[in-house]
């Protein structure tokens, strides 16, 4: 008979939050000892430690990291399992925790997520943004279960780190310039063309590395006068003049967060488009919430 409960995982996943004790143990509304015992005991039954006590508090072990992961999956599961045993038989449910990428989030999980719930109401949908890194990080503890990002060349393939990916769409970069640029009038650009501009910099890890790439396949070495990992913040800094950029996302409308205008234009020289993927753990059947998410998205990107 197994002796592990989910209440100590629970108190597990808690304790690792919080970084502490009387943290998790003020959280779950419970007294430090129950947390406390709860934890030694669990320690005691998988024969590790979990834990690293500091006077700071505590950290997990390597081995505590990996118990941490799964603790979260088994508790997803067994919250689904709850769902389907309240009289949800034969329709979707459980929870959905859908990582994006932040330039992506904007056009896609306000439809998608809406849609979804729309669709499939007994199904528990939550989302996170961040960088691919973030995403992947996330993933692989078991605190989502699928990542919406780009599918970065020159970057490892996401199939080699042991992800499986599905492509949802593609979208090739663009050009960013303020209204009277001398170039505002082209029907396209060559970045030839832009290369004494000073040039913003979208460097969301790893989209910096992409577009600087659109520059080395051009043979252009662009003069770099802003960075940021925000690509309103280009946007605005593009409306007011303070240079151009490139972008690869395209909201409907060409205003700033200011309600500054700027024009999009085409580039000359054809790159090809950025794949955008959902990916999942190569190690993991996909549910069929994950399905079902992935087949919806696929129908709002389509072009």
């Amino acid at each position: 008979m197994l002796s592990v409960t989910l209440r100590q995982l629970d108190y597990l996943v808690a304790v690792a939050e919080h970084g502490t004790v009387t943290a998790a143990a003020q959280a779950l509304h419970l007294s430090q000892s129950t947390v406390s015992t709860a934890i030694a005991d669990l320690e005691h039954i998988l024969k590790i430690s979990l834990f690293v006590r500091h006077p700071r508090g505590l950290s997990l072990t390597r081995d505590g990291e990996m118990v941490l992961a799964e603790a979260r999956r088994l508790l997803r599961d067994a919250a689904s399992l709850e769902r389907r045993a309240a009289g949800l038989s034969g329709e979707l449910a459980g929870e959905l925790h859908i990582g994006c990428y932040s330039t992506i989030a904007p056009l896609l999980l306000p439809a998608v997520v809406t849609e979804f719930m729309l669709h499939y109401p007994a199904v528990d949908v939550n989302f996170s943004e961040g960088s691919q890194h973030v995403l992947l990080e996330q993933m692989d503890q078991g605190r989502s279960d699928v990542a919406v990002m780009y599918a970065y060349r020159f970057r490892n393939h996401l199939t080699d780190l042991g992800h499986t990916a599905t492509k949802l769409t593609a979208v090739p970069p663009y050009v960013l310039l303020h209204p009277e640029h001398r170039l505002a009038q082209a029907e396209s650009i060559a970045l030839r063309d832009l290369a004494e501009d000073p040039y913003i910099l979208f460097d969301l890890e790893p989209g910096g590395q992409y577009f600087l790439s659109v520059f080395d396949a051009e043979g252009v070495n662009p003069d770099i006068r802003f960075r940021t990992p925000n690509s309103e913040l280009v946007r605005c800094l593009v409306a007011r003049g303070a240079g151009y950029s490139l972008l690869s996302q395209r909201p409907k409308t060409t205003v700033s967060y200011e309600g500054l205008p700027y024009v999009t234009k085409e580039l000359s020289a054809r790159h090809e488009g950025l794949d955008v993927v959902a990916v999942t753990p190569g190690d993991r059947v996909r549910s069929k919430r994950v399905v079902a998410f992935i087949e919806m998205a696929v129908g709002l990107l389509r072009p």
